[in-house]
């Protein structure tokens, strides 16, 4: 069994002033609890959706879709994702790495302004290696290895003057 952390939550009561650490261990608290959550009872991998396609022998496609990293982290894709194939490769790994987006940049009193808000989002990459080839005995559905890193969807194969995509090349 993986190490696993006890998780620590506030506890308010009336008159109790609350900083801005206190929130954001609040938010640490909730994402924690969600992240062990996916990892420990749905594993991970490709959830649903997220197929890959190639358009036109130059361009990969990934549908919308949902997937869990190793540490728990969502990747969802809201919308297609297109990344151009680079040349000099006959095969590719398509993954998905988890990513944060700092938006909405407020003023701050005798200070630089800060940003108020974090997206979630997802990293499409076209790697020269397969993310899951170190997970040996830790594939898709289990735990992993609880880091965050990229999460292989598929790979593409040069296929005379095509592309062969292939889901199954990314289970380790």
């Amino acid at each position: 069994m993986p190490n696993i952390a006890a998780l620590t939550r506030l506890r308010y009561f009336t008159g109790q002033l609350l900083s801005a650490e206190d929130l954001r261990d609040e938010q640490s608290y909730l994402l924690d609890r969600l992240r062990r959550h996916n990892r420990f009872l749905h594993g991970w991998g490709v959830v649903s959706g997220l197929e890959v396609k190639v358009d036109n022998a130059t361009d990969i496609e990934v549908a919308p879709g949902i997937a869990i990293d190793c540490a728990g982290n969502e990747l969802v894709v809201p919308s297609t994702l297109r990344l151009v194939i680079p040349s000099g490769a006959d095969r590719f790994y398509v993954s998905l790495t988890y990513a944060e987006r700092l938006l909405g940049a407020v003023p701050v009193p005798n200070g630089d302004p800060e940003f108020s808000r974090i997206q979630e989002s997802v990293a499409l990459d076209l790697s020269l290696t397969n993310a899951a080839a170190l997970h040996r005995g830790k594939g898709a559905g289990t735990p992993g290895c609880g880091a965050a890193h990229a999460v292989c969807i598929a790979s593409i194969t040069r296929r005379g003057k095509g592309w062969q995509v292939r889901r199954r090349n990314c289970v380790a």
